[in-house]
């Protein structure tokens, strides 16, 4: 089957290459042999970054995977492999505030008119604030055959557009993946460092706040962390090596450099989407801010604080952590940085404690996403 994958890939986060490799495993699950076409929009990157998780990608998928890259901003390529393509998937990630929203709608609209199958698979919606960026949300659901969002809170928001297409909920096809490589890692061999991802805070995530303050909030916790743990490193892990998209390492060595503290320390050198799930799977505890270096902490170790740059009460963040925490396990462990009269403290007294994620929760959501693609076939 020639599948077209559409996305952010071109400025793809470790969190992207993850929910790619889970989108692999179940399309190679449920369809055997395919071949696959990246639309990119910096191929160059992308090229580089399957090279680096192709081997761990191949293990952990079933039948052959034959790869192209495209560059997706380039219409006449784009075009072309619409309409050789069996499938066109727009493969997680969310669909929020970006320009490039207009070439996931063209795609889906050209596949429409065409007979081709198309689906939403494993997205989150949301921030919104653009009309533009609604319609052409509203506009791809109207041409998808198959909409698979990954949290009620994406479900609540499309539901909110009034939108008529059948959606179905679904884990963030990252989980899939990182449930099964993770269970590779031997827990014997877990080391003493505390890994911990931070980004710059992104104002698009509520165009009424300026980062400058949080971010200084960020370095102040980040101060008190490693007086709090003189005799542990700490592993600042960026989930993005890439200027576009805001490489985390700028942030983390502004961190570093101002503080000044030998038991600090940045991952500078980059580590494949494999190295950082076992970089998180082995430290003693993580605590992350991207929201996929929560998904991967949340599954690789359980043993994670949650800093949280989305929305209140409906951002991706609380959205995945209402779906999976029935105990409230992370009601003392969890942050929203958009809370002024919040201070920026966890007691990490208990940091052993483990938060185990329900297996036969994840094998409800690989169905939904088996029958999915089933159904495009």
């Amino acid at each position: 089957m020639r599948i077209l994958i559409l996305g952010w890939y071109g400025t793809e986060t470790i969190g992207d290459r993850a929910i790619f490799a889970g989108l692999m495993q179940l399309l190679s699950q449920s369809l055997g042999d395919i071949n696959v076409t990246v639309g990119s929009l910096n191929p160059f990157f992308t090229e580089r970054t399957l090279i680096e998780d192709l081997k761990i990608i191949n293990n952990f998928s079933q039948g052959t995977l034959k790869f192209k890259i495209i560059n997706s901003k380039k219409i006449k390529d784009l075009k072309t492999s619409v309409l050789n393509s069996d499938l066109i998937i727009m493969g997680g990630g969310p669909l929020m505030d970006l320009e490039e929203l207009s070439m996931i709608e063209y795609a889906f609209t050209k596949a429409k008119n065409n007979g081709i199958k198309t689906a939403v698979l494993g997205c989150g919606v949301g921030p919104l604030f653009k009309e533009n960026s609604i319609k052409s949300i509203i506009n791809i659901f109207k041409n998808s055959d198959v909409v698979v969002v990954r949290d009620l809170s994406s479900y609540d928001q499309i539901r909110s557009l009034k939108i008529e297409s059948k959606v179905m909920v679904a884990f963030d096809p990252s989980v899939h993946f990182v449930s099964k490589i993770s269970s590779t890692f031997k827990s014997t061999d877990s080391k003493d460092y505390i890994a911990v991802n931070l980004r710059s805070f992104p104002c698009e995530y509520n165009s009424t706040y300026t980062h400058n303050n949080i971010d200084q909030k960020l370095v102040d916790f980040i101060d008190k962390l490693s007086l709090e743990f003189p005799n542990n490193m700490i592993k600042m892990i960026p989930m993005h090596y890439f200027d576009v998209g805001n490489d985390d390492r700028y942030f983390l060595n502004k961190i570093k450099f101002s503080l000044n503290r030998e038991n600090i320390q940045v991952q500078n050198a980059p580590l494949t989407l494999e190295e950082t799930i076992k970089t998180f799977s082995l430290s003693m505890f993580n605590i992350g801010m991207r929201y996929h270096s929560v998904i991967l902490q949340t599954l690789g170790n359980g043993r994670n604080y949650i800093l949280d740059y989305t929305e209140p009460n409906k951002g991706k963040i609380q959205g995945f952590i209402k779906d999976i925490d029935k105990i409230d396990f992370y009601k003392e462990r969890y942050i929203n940085l958009q809370n002024h009269n919040q201070d920026y403290n966890f007691d990490f007294s208990n940091y052993i404690a483990q938060f185990s994620f329900d297996s036969l929760e994840i094998g409800k959501s690989e169905k939904v996403y088996l029958d999915a693609i089933k159904n495009l076939c």
